[in-house]
């Protein structure tokens, strides 16, 4: 079962609410169950040769293989793909920075352990998030610590490009291919360490139980080492670390992932000051009701609806601060 199933994160969090429970979207299941399948089916249908393939010299320059399939090709993140390269001392603008969302739902067609263990590691620490951010929140959470990942990448890759030479600092090849969902993952990770920083995990290899905080911290301190000796995938390893630190950062500072969707259009239509005044009266009325009753019998007298009002009017309050 995942981290958040255990009784010490359902039941006494400190941060989240005792008890607190995330409301399913669309078809019963979570946005982090719903991470999980996409991920896994764009992989399966992948694998078996569902999605049209590309073929040109281009494929085999920045892959050394051809064919590629249209999504890795069309949704790779890369600094020449998604901004800009040079070539014979010409400098080319991209811009399609699309790829910083599409090249998180993509991953290593060669092997089945980078799609397995990314999502082995949602299936661990996600649920967790969601239940303390929501859902819409946790959606936001997730994709701009991927975001932050590959902006990680491009800031580094550019700094080799631009002929700098310190550790961490990535010369590739600009137009090298960055798939994954790792820098999720890693944001995911860091924001568990903050929400139950003392629950025991049990490592697989080996096979022994350490603090959560100890486990991300360092899982973070490797990827950081391996980043700055140049090891191997020291670009992926930069995307992680771009994801941790946005995830420390926004799971401290989650009232701003509020307006992430906000280029989607307004959350509701506009309502006539009366009908608002209303409707706030009425709710502070139930909110009353609901402390008075904590107050006389403790959290758990309350219902699941109760909880669910009283965490939505707290996140409420706590935005508007």
């Amino acid at each position: 079962m995942g981290i958040a199933d255990r009784h010490y994160v359902r039941d006494d969090s400190r941060r989240g609410g005792p008890g607190v429970r995330v409301r399913p979207p669309m078809g019963g299941w979570s946005v982090n169950t719903w991470l999980i399948v996409v991920n896994i089916a764009i992989f399966v249908a992948q694998q078996m040769r569902l999605v049209p393939t590309i073929s040109n010299p281009e494929v085999v320059a920045i892959f050394g293989t051809s064919p590629v399939d249209a999504l890795t090709y069309f949704g790779h993140f890369s600094t020449a793909e998604a901004f800009f390269y040079k070539a014979n001392g010409v400098t080319y603008l991209n811009l399609e920075v699309w790829r910083l969302l599409t090249f998180q739902f993509l991953h290593d067609q060669s092997s089945i352990w980078h799609v397995g263990l990314n999502m082995f590691g949602l299936y661990i620490f996600g649920g967790m998030v969601e239940q303390y951010l929501g859902r819409k929140r946790y959606l936001a959470f997730y994709l701009i610590c991927g975001i932050f990942g590959g902006l990680t990448y491009l800031i580094l890759n550019g700094l080799g490009l631009a002929g700098l030479s310190i550790p961490g600092v990535l010369s590739n090849d600009p137009r090298t291919p960055l798939v994954g969902a790792s820098a999720g993952v890693f944001g995911v990770i860091l924001a568990c360490a903050y929400l139950a920083p003392n629950a025991r995990i049990m490592l697989l290899f080996p096979p022994i139980p350490l603090p959560l905080k100890v486990f991300a911290y360092g899982y973070v301190a490797v990827a950081a080492f391996n980043l700055i000796v140049g090891g191997n995938n020291a670009g992926g390893d930069a995307a992680h670390i771009g994801g941790a630190i946005a995830g420390a950062y926004f799971i401290r500072n989650s009232h701003l992932l509020r307006d992430f969707f906000k280029v989607l259009g307004p959350d509701e239509r506009p309502q006539s000051g009366r009908t608002m005044r209303g409707r706030r009266s009425r709710k502070d009325a139930e909110i009353d009701r609901i402390l008075k009753k904590v107050n006389e019998s403790g959290l758990q007298s309350l219902s699941e609806k109760e909880k669910r009002l009283l965490r939505r009017e707290t996140e409420q309050r706590r935005d508007r601060s």
